[in-house]
């Protein structure tokens, strides 16, 4: 016997009311079920479906779904970082080295040569800021239209609005951004070439985890779920 369409829909219904609120994730727990169900009746047909849903879900322990929830959304912190180095390393392998080299030399020139060190560490890092905080924003206004249009939150929309926690990464470029302005004098031979490779690195960073991977891994996953996208 197998779980029929009206089911499906109590079994979505019973993922929300435990708390999962992302359609990614209901809709691998209401295979699991239902195929768990479908196993209990091979061996029980005369089980109701409601007993046949608890003894399901007792399956998954004391937290019931929230392991579940945690799991995947590591699982999709990890693909959306793997996606990112991935990404990230073709900017240090031809062709890409050469945009790269060329980015580094000019960073190195402008710091090399400014009168005005402070200042334009300042400008740069702001610009930085100020990018981080338009984009971060168009992100989630781009999911929060989609949600509100087709009725349905996504893990991974999430994961890709937190940039994969990279707002924890921005904290410590911050605090460590003051240290650097303290020791400006002292800013010359191999400090100024690590503070340009530095500043490089977190730029291609910045371009990688702001514009190129969000929808790299949008239509990745748009094309796993197709089935059920809209």
């Amino acid at each position: 016997m197998k779980v029929s369409e009206a089911q499906i829909e109590e079994l979505y219904l019973f993922t929300r009311k435990h708390f999962v609120e992302h359609y990614d994730v209901q809709t691998e727990l209401v295979d699991h079920l239902a195929n768990d169900i479908e196993s209990q009746w091979e061996e029980a047909p005369d089980l109701n479906f409601i007993d046949a849903l608890t003894v399901a879900f007792k399956k998954f322990g004391v937290f019931g779904f929230q392991d579940i929830i945690e799991a995947k959304s590591k699982a999709l912190n990890k693909h959306y970082w793997i996606a990112v180095w991935t990404i990230y390393k073709q900017f240090f392998t031809l062709p890409k080295i050469i945009f790269t080299t060329a980015l580094w030399c000019l960073t190195y020139l402008i710091l090399r040569h400014t009168p005005y060190f402070n200042y334009t560490l300042i400008i740069v890092v702001s610009l930085l800021v100020l990018i981080y905080i338009i984009q971060v924003f168009r992100i989630n206004k781009g999911v929060k239209r989609r949600q509100k249009e087709t009725g349905r939150k996504w893990l991974y929309e999430d994961v890709i609005g937190r940039l994969g926690g990279m707002a924890g990464l921005a904290g410590v470029v911050i605090q460590f951004f003051p240290r650097i302005l303290d020791i400006e004098n002292s800013i010359a031979g191999y400090k100024l070439l690590m503070l340009t490779s530095a500043l490089v690195a977190l730029l291609i960073l910045c371009y990688v985890t702001l514009f190129v991977v969000p929808k790299k891994i949008t239509l990745h996953l748009k094309e796993e779920f197709k089935k059920y996208y809209v």
